[in-house]
């Protein structure tokens, strides 16, 4: 077992990313258990990762997950955070939406929490479900500065504004159970009206006004009297009565986020132990380049990762291989076996292009996947780089009268054989996919028809795929 700073015992690994673990450890000092984020020597954003823990644990508030310490040990950066017991938003949202007054005391916690943070110079950046959890004491944001930092995002001069868009998007998302512009933390993207994300009354029956004007001023800067910071959200969620949520209590008691976890979430404690919720720390931001994006063309049948009920499983993938038919077919042909080597750690990435539309080049490029004949009920995703348009395509079964794809794809219809099941833009990390019905095919592809940046052009790719039945 090893020990950090002759302090933090690392019991057991909790979850593995690029250049980064994170571990269930022991402080031996005070007898506690913690979470240590632990970077790998070299990582590019050591030192930021490192500055932004050590103003993260200056802010004291009790809706704010507290960094512990911050330390190098051989060259290794590491983040040390308590350890919780909860249930991630995000959770709740793959269920179902809230009702409005369990939408606003969560909210309300949440952003009298930013707005704290605000005071101290502190942003988070690159909120969304993950980062809420819900405690039996109360709500708790995860990953103040510290995550955003991990993924190499700076704060400028709009931070307090982007605090503010990632809260009303977080408004949005507990009234609609989706994601305002994109699909993000295994919600559906919201649907566009008229160019403009819809609003959350259109999206969902029974919506209150007032919580969707909230969501709306918070989300579209050019409407009159924009909600701007996260302590103006709060102050507007505070203006709307209801005797039945207590905003004296913002992040110690909302005993209405409480009230929709139940029966399910104690059960689920007991029966699990306690959960790290640090674990938000490794996981990439998707936070799009254009936050308000006016596309959510995710599939209406895309939901979170499948849970283990038994209802679907993997499947196993033959071979796979580059599908580069605008292309030479040199898209780091060699590294496709990465992505589905069961490690995400490892991955096949394209060519790295000088513009997100691939340069300007070509159409799209893919990963093919042989399956053999097998009905596809869902695909999961890990990507690479956050920001990806990506569509899947099945290849059309030969007794299907359009016909199978031909063996040499034809340049002028790189398509033909295959149909469409889904599409999602501005990918996060993860993305998830089901199909009902389930689809006969032999070939599964991952298309991608935009790239996230990636150092000096733009890059995507596959860590890890899954092909479900």
């Amino acid at each position: 077992m090893e020990r950090l700073a002759g302090r933090y015992d690392l019991e057991s690994e909790v979850a593995r990313g690029r250049g980064r673990t994170l571990w269930h450890g022991h402080d031996i000092v005070l007898d506690r258990p913690v979470g240590v984020l632990l970077l790998d020597a070299g990582h590019p954003h050591s030192a930021a990762v490192h500055r932004a823990a050590l103003r993260a644990a200056s802010v004291e508030h009790p809706g704010l997950l507290r960094v512990i310490d911050t330390a190098e040990d051989e060259g290794r950066v590491f983040v040390v955070t308590r350890w919780l017991a909860g249930s991630p938003l995000s959770e709740q949202l793959a269920i179902a939406p809230l009702e409005g007054d369990e939408a606003r005391g969560i909210v309300k916690a949440v952003a009298d929490a930013l707005a704290a943070a605000t005071e101290e110079g502190l942003h988070h950046l690159v909120l969304d479900p993950r980062d809420v959890l819900i405690t039996e004491h109360g709500v708790v944001v995860v990953g103040i500065g510290v995550r955003a930092a991990l993924e190499g995002v700076d704060p400028g001069d709009d931070a307090e504004q982007v605090d503010a868009w990632r809260v009303g998007a977080l408004l949005y998302a507990a009234l609609t159970a989706k994601w305002p512009g994109y699909a993000c933390a295994g919600l559906p993207g919201a649907p566009v009206v008229a160019g403009l994300v819809a609003r959350p009354r259109q999206v969902r029956a029974g919506v209150p006004d007032d919580l969707d004007d909230v969501a709306w001023r918070a989300l579209q800067p050019d409407v009159p009297d924009p909600l701007e910071s996260p302590a103006a959200i709060a102050d507007a969620l505070d203006e709307i009565a209801s005797p039945e949520v207590d905003h004296t209590e913002t992040a110690a008691a909302p005993n209405a986020a409480w009230r929709w976890l139940g029966l399910v979430v104690v059960l689920m404690l007991f029966s699990l132990g306690a959960v790290l919720v640090a674990w938000q720390f490794w996981q990439r931001a998707d936070r799009p380049d254009e936050p308000s994006g006016t596309d959510a063309s995710a599939s209406p049948t895309a939901s979170p990762p499948d849970t283990g009920n038994g209802e679907s499983g993997p499947l196993p993938v033959r071979r796979a291989t580059v599908f580069d038919p605008l292309g030479d077919n040199s898209e780091n042909d060699a590294d496709t076996k990465l992505a589905i080597d069961g490690d995400p750690s490892t991955a096949w990435t394209t060519v790295t292009y000088a513009s997100r539309d691939l340069g300007g080049l070509k159409q799209g490029v893919g990963l093919k996947l042989k399956i053999g004949d097998q009905p596809v009920s869902g695909v999961e995703l890990r990507l690479v780089g956050r920001g990806s348009d990506l569509q899947v395509w099945v290849a059309r079964p030969r007794t299907d009268p359009k016909g199978a794809p031909p063996k040499e794809p034809d340049p002028e219809q790189p398509l033909a054989g295959y149909r469409k099941l889904a599409s999602v833009r501005g990918a996060s990390d993860l993305v998830s996919l089901r199909f009902s019905p389930a689809v006969m095919t032999n070939r599964v592809l991952i298309w991608f028809t935009a790239l996230p940046p990636a150092g000096d052009g733009y890059q995507g790719g596959v860590a890890e795929v899954a092909v479900l039945s």
